[in-house]
């Protein structure tokens, strides 16, 4: 139907050379003797002029209706459907898994072309506005609240990217809400959901949620093809820190790989896993077979820890990459690896931190375990408790207190701003023994770390370690996990403190009798590792100083948890990017710095380094923002569970309320509701848009004028001669 405005306006440019015609043919003529002559002669052709004249009124007419009509329709548009206005929420999808190559083009180039073919649709002038969310995680809303300025959202949806986040339909729904419900609305409001539904696992309705309402939703078929797809679901190094003097252990880069799609059930294949340091120089790779229908892998990758190389902040990035295939933006993935030239460690011990009858004291056995020299790459400084609240320096990666009851307050102070900044605090028990209140004084230092109820017990039989078992994957003690249960096997325990076991704390080594020995702190939240001995490196405690097991133990928790409370967490893409305490800014390496005040949940949508930034902004640390590859999956999604989760969250009802539209109207054609011939129905129910109307009507308009002006020539000419011979005659 044409725009009933202009349809009214063209009627009556038309109508008024019709009237002159009929006026003027009401005329009565006067006769008069002369004229009988005249009209003897004319009488002969005035049916065919009659004729002429009559096509050439009907022809000038059709064109001021064409040109009237045309040129409206694409100044106010067409006027389909209704001349109500209309409020289109389009939600596209941009995540990892849009980035899928289907055939010559990427899902989310099919994405792009339904939300503008669903936007050409409107007509800014009869009042439609339109909403723009993206829904990779987490959500946004592009355009938000609704915008009549049709032609700037066309040009945000064709500078849109893919993100390296997963699929957030439910948050997308949500934004969709702040439209508002009001009741007595005139606009009719349709949703239209551009998404192949890759990735997609699921949605719910959160609990008072704004339930956004629709008079229709339109949404694109999920794709139903299989394309294999290998993506790196986590790499992770070994080791937390490379020493770049003294004693260089193996390090290597754990990769889990996930495959789906075409390519299982199918013969093996391979995939070669290649590491890069970050001036990109290949310093490792693997080759890992598949087999049959195995969908997930997991390989470690040897590097040359001489290779790792600092870009600032004492933290090396290195590259992990896999071979090209249908999804790239999942075959990438950063590492960090803290670095040192050496360790530098801080040995707190009291004047008389002895017992009576150990001839060696702790402090001795921890520098012998430790390393005399530079030889293992830790150089140890000796600090006076009743002095550490000066020489205790940021410059120290480790401390060691083996006389907590010998700190002062400003000593505790000190203590726990270095581990806040990232230093590594070790504790453990006076050897000569004493009061145990330094152990509220730890429980202050780190919430929900150590639980009330720490005695000391003398045990009547010493108590064994626990075998490797017991030890966690991420641990500190990880690394020596495979010969723990050789070393531990000669340890017995005399003496400990019963240390409870906090939300925040995990167990470092356990005693046979399920007691903790040790406890560590949970890693990732910024701050350094902090672990405690239940028993003093004393041998009236315990045996432990005089097995190889120390030597190792010792070694590994300093180098780990130096290494460990120095890097900062590795962030999924959508998550949210922890700010540590001492971090006031932080910004994306390349990037102009950021405030921390800002969505660092919506700057994480891409994957990437992000500079964290202390009150001098200095970089004190980096974050690792790693694609979703889980989200990368190609399984397809049906059209029943994207149905499902989108009617769920839209006040609308039945089966039959979505209106399913096949990808190809990215192309310029729309197959509605599974149908696969092409047609000229829009989106929204009409024959055919407004411009393709407006522009046949200025064709035909065209070619009518040409018409009209070739008739009128001839028909000038004939009528010319027939009044010549007229008065001739």
């Amino acid at each position: 139907m044409l725009h009933p405005a202009l349809f009214g306006l063209g009627i009556a440019a038309v109508s008024i050379p019709i009237l002159l015609h009929l006026l003027k043919r009401k005329r009565r003529p006067i006769e008069w003797a002369a004229m009988r002559f005249l009209e003897q002669a004319f009488r002969k052709r005035r049916r065919i002029l009659t004729i002429e004249q009559l096509i050439l009124l009907v022809l000038r007419c059709a064109l001021l209706v064409l040109i009237a009509l045309g040129v409206g329709s694409l100044m106010l548009g067409s006027g389909t459907m209704s001349t109500s206005s209309i409020t289109m929420v389009i939600v596209i999808d941009d995540s990892i898994g849009s980035a899928l190559q289907v055939d010559a083009a990427s899902s989310f180039d099919l994405n792009k072309g339904f939300a503008l073919r669903a936007l050409d649709e409107l007509d800014a002038a009869r009042g439609d506005r339109v909403m723009l969310i993206g829904s990779g995680m987490p959500a946004r809303g592009i355009v938000v609240p609704e915008t009549s300025d049709l032609g700037a959202v066309r040009d945000l949806i064709r500078g849109l990217g893919a993100t390296d986040s997963g699929f957030d339909l439910d948050g997308a729904l949500a934004l969709s809400g702040t439209m508002g419900s009001e009741s007595g609305r005139t606009d009719r409001r349709v949703l239209v959901i551009a998404s192949g539904g890759r990735g997609f696992v699921g949605g719910r309705a959160g609990p008072g949620s704004s339930r956004p309402e629709f008079d229709r939703i339109i949404a694109m078929n999920p794709t139903p093809e299989l394309i294999e797809n290998i993506g790196i679901t986590d790499a992770l190094a070994t080791r937390s820190l490379v020493t770049q003097r003294g004693v260089r252990l193996p390090i290597g880069v754990r990769v889990g790989l996930v495959r789906s799609g075409a390519g299982l059930g199918q013969d093996s294949r391979s995939t070669t896993i290649t590491v890069f340091d970050q001036e990109d120089n290949q310093i490792g790779q693997r080759r890992v077979e598949w087999t049959g229908t195995q969908d997930t892998i997991s390989a470690v990758v040897a590097i040359d820890p001489g290779s790792i190389r600092a870009m600032g902040a004492r933290t090396a990035i290195v590259r992990v990459r896999i071979d090209d295939d249908a999804n790239s933006r999942d075959n990438t993935r950063l590492v960090s690896v803290a670095t040192r030239s050496s360790i530098r460690v801080g040995l707190i011990a009291g004047p008389n931190n002895q017992s009576e009858s150990s001839g060696i004291s702790p402090a001795r056995w921890v520098r012998a375990a430790l390393g005399a020299d530079d030889r293992f790459g830790i150089s140890i400084l000796d600090i006076d408790a009743g002095r550490a609240s000066a020489l205790l320096t940021p410059n120290l990666d480790a401390v060691v207190v083996l006389a907590p009851g010998a700190l002062d307050d400003d000593g505790w102070a000190r203590l726990a701003q270095l581990r806040i900044g990232g230093t590594l605090v070790l504790i453990t028990p006076d050897a000569a023994g004493g009061s145990l209140g330094w152990l509220d004084r730890v429980a202050a230092m780190a919430d929900g770390f150590l639980e009330p109820g720490s005695v000391q017990i003398e045990h009547e039989r010493p108590r064994a370690l626990t075998g490797s078992a017991e030890l966690s994957d991420r641990g500190l003690l990880s690394g020596i996990r495979s010969e723990f249960d050789s070393l531990a096997n000669t340890v017995s325990v005399s003496r400990s403190i019963r240390l409870p076991v906090g939300s925040a704390s995990l167990s470092l080594v356990l005693l046979d009798d399920g007691s903790a020995m040790a406890l560590e702190s949970n890693a990732g939240d910024g701050r350094g590792v902090l672990v405690v001995f239940g028993s003093a490196f004393d041998l009236e405690w315990t045996n432990l100083p005089t097995r190889p097991l120390f030597v190792a133990m010792m070694q590994e928790i300093v180098r780990q948890g130096v290494g460990v409370g120095s890097a900062m967490p590795v962030v999924l893409s959508g998550e949210r990017i922890e700010q540590p305490v001492w971090s006031v800014s932080w910004q994306r390496v390349g990037d102009e710095p950021s405030d921390a005040s800002q969505s660092n949940q919506a700057q994480s949508a891409r994957a990437g380094i992000i500079a964290q930034l202390d009150a001098q902004g200095v970089t004190k640390g980096y974050a690792v923002v790693v694609p979703d590859a889980q989200a990368a999956i190609t399984t397809p999604t049906t059209s029943e569970k994207l149905g499902r989760a989108v009617l769920d969250w839209v006040g609308v009802d039945g089966d039959d309320a979505i209106n399913w539209i096949e990808p190809s109207i990215a192309d310029g054609a729309s197959g509605v509701d599974s149908g696969d011939e092409p047609n000229n129905t829009g989106l929204l129910g009409s024959s055919a848009s407004g411009k393709s109307i407006a522009l046949w009507m200025l064709w035909g308009a065209g070619f009518i004028a040409v018409v009209e002006f070739v008739l009128a020539r001839l028909f000038t000419v004939r009528l010319f001669d027939a009044r010549i011979e007229g008065s001739s005659g």
